[in-house]
């Protein structure tokens, strides 16, 4: 009897630690350090939304950062940089913020580009078709699936001289500092056409600049 009542209070206590300990939070888990190539974050439908990766090949192999996907699987941009120095010693850098247009490409970035001593950053707001062409679709395939950087290169060339920017894309903005190490604003018209030129160049000297259609200055202003 007596062995009985000393197993039943022994019992009783270790229900009692049992559930108490299921009603205690359990400590969160907590690692130092993880080394991965890519990580996908998901919703709560199991679809990925967010991939994390130290490059994107094989398009986009160099650019480290983020990239949106949106509720169909589609690209909607995302965060990525790039830098390195040459073998010659040449600088070769560069990051961008963009925010895609459904089912197409970005029509919003804020850019920093660095090649050797010339740089520029700033913002850029383009303009693009509603739809893709059947052009347009075959050059991004083709240049997705080039076979090395200088093929890409090549064919991203040979597409731009064949198709005209209202089938691309047209930048309507641009706000920054260029390569002439000037602060500049630059707006243009729906080709993409650049219209006026507002500007403080790299010796401090304002303008704005009025242009035509083809590219001809028409009217300075200057201080």
């Amino acid at each position: 009897m007596n062995w009985l009542k000393v197993h039943a209070v022994l019992s009783s206590t270790a229900l009692v630690v049992l559930a108490t300990a299921g009603f205690r939070q359990s400590p969160a888990f907590v690692q130092d350090e993880i080394t991965v190539k890519r990580i996908n974050v998901v919703d709560s439908l199991g679809r990925t939304r967010v991939i994390l990766a130290g490059g994107f090949p094989p398009r986009r192999a160099n650019l480290a950062g983020l990239l949106f996907i949106n509720e169909d699987g589609g690209e909607a941009g995302g965060f990525g940089y790039t830098g390195r120095r040459r073998e010659n010693g040449e600088i070769q850098a560069g990051a961008i913020l963009t925010f895609d247009q459904y089912r197409n490409d970005q029509i919003l970035a804020l850019e920093y580009t660095h090649r050797g001593d010339r740089k520029q950053q700033g913002l850029t707001i383009q303009e693009r078709p509603d739809t893709l062409s059947d052009r347009l679709k075959r050059a991004y395939r083709e240049v997705e699936t080039a076979s090395s950087a200088t093929a890409r290169d090549s064919l991203q060339r040979h597409w731009q001289s064949l198709l005209p920017p209202s089938e691309i894309a047209s930048r309507r903005l641009f706000v920054g500092r260029d390569f002439a190490r000037a602060a500049v604003l630059t707006l243009a018209d729906p080709e993409g056409r650049v219209r006026l030129r507002m500007q403080v160049d790299s010796l401090g000297n304002p303008s704005i600049t009025f242009l035509d259609e083809k590219g001809t200055v028409t009217r300075t202003i200057s201080q």
